[in-house]
């Protein structure tokens, strides 16, 4: 039978291992983008990889950080004055959404484009209204 002493070191140990654990992943901080090692792709297999199987597309992209070349359709900047950038697809009004950091180079429209970014899914689109759901990429950078 354990004594109460054994007991008492047992779950100290357990709780000093937690706050450890706790402790590294609080300060662990963000992925550093520029210099992660990325999945490859281009931006209409990308696209179709979501719109065929999403389950499995989210298991393979989602919350990694993706190099994704295509062809920069608009540049834009949304309400928080962030630099977006849309990478065409092969569907019609759909694209590859990419929220470009603000130290990152300025891309031009028309050109191909190198993206590097964190993806966080496809949006869900309108099936009635015909609006197709974006595939969006955070925290991006053009890929020299």
């Amino acid at each position: 039978m354990p004594t109460k002493k054994n007991i008492v070191i047992f779950f100290s140990a357990v709780i000093i291992i937690a706050v450890a654990i706790g402790y590294y992943f609080y300060n662990k901080g963000p992925v550093n983008v520029k210099n992660a090692t990325a999945i490859k792709t281009e931006a209409v297999t990308l696209y179709q990889s979501f719109l065929k199987d999403s389950a499995t597309a989210k298991k393979t992209y989602l919350n990694n950080v993706l190099e994704v070349s295509g062809l920069v359709m608009k540049v834009s900047k949304n309400q928080e004055d962030q630099v977006i950038v849309m990478l065409q697809t092969n569907e019609s009004g759909a694209y590859i959404n990419c929220t470009m950091e603000k130290d990152a180079a300025v891309v031009p429209e028309n050109k191909q484009a190198t993206l590097k970014g964190i993806c966080t899914g496809m949006g869900m689109g309108d099936a009635d209204l015909g609006i197709m759901g974006d595939v969006y990429l955070v925290r991006c950078y053009l890929v020299m």
